[in-house]
């Protein structure tokens, strides 16, 4: 007696799926150290940071975002053309682009003119002229910090999911002491100390490309 799809009212459903949805959210992420992002299984694994998109229904580009997102997670930082994409992509009050539980997220942002690649060229090089200077600076404030601690942010290449791991920790670690500094260059550190930490840049199409221009 039951179909592929069973229509029901939905008010009398509402609150139990409410219930649910909740519960739903309160599950923890799996930790993102144990989990191989190279495989697509593995990917499949870890929190999206895009959803609820309201694209047109089987639209096939948001998956791909979806992907992206669970791939690099709040490191992303995104030059989205205008488009298909831009559109589910910034839908306001409303974005599909989403944060975790420690309220970080991908950063958006779209350019009106048809100068997408020179708009996300543009935010990857002043992304690496933010950690050129937040280096340089780290190295001055050593000894204030502590040369260990420096040293593990300095050395660490971010190449594994570990690795970014350890690195926001420390760079967390960094912005705590650098509050109880009163140095200048230590000022000027923690104003920009989130720049020490590599972001995946990406340009995206209007209908949903993407590119990565490095970390």
């Amino acid at each position: 007696g039951h179909k592929a799809i069973n229509m029901e009212e939905v008010l009398p459903l509402r609150e139990t799926e409410r219930q649910n949805w909740d519960f739903f959210l309160s599950l923890p992420d799996i930790d993102r150290t144990r989990v191989s992002r190279t495989t697509v299984k593995g990917s499949q694994l870890l929190e999206p940071l895009f959803e609820f998109s309201g694209a047109c229904s089987g639209c096939g580009e948001t998956p791909y975002l979806k992907l992206l997102t669970q791939l690099f997670g709040d490191r992303m930082m995104v030059a989205n053309a205008t488009g298909c994409s831009s559109i589910y992509g910034g839908n306001l009050p409303t974005t599909p682009w989403a944060k975790n539980s420690d309220g970080c997220g991908p950063a958006w942002a779209n350019s009106l003119f048809e100068d997408n690649a020179e708009f996300g060229l543009g935010i990857k090089l002043a992304a690496d002229k933010k950690r050129d200077y937040a280096t340089s600076l780290l190295k001055l404030v050593s000894d204030d910090v502590g040369v260990e601690l420096a040293e593990a942010i300095l050395n660490n290449e971010e190449t594994t999911e570990a690795e970014v791991i350890e690195k926001r920790k420390n760079v967390n670690i960094l912005k705590r002491i650098l509050r109880n500094i009163e140095k200048p260059d230590a000022k000027l550190l923690l104003q920009i100390a989130d720049a020490l930490e590599k972001k995946s840049v990406w340009i995206i199409g209007g209908d949903g490309w993407a590119y990565d221009i490095g970390f």
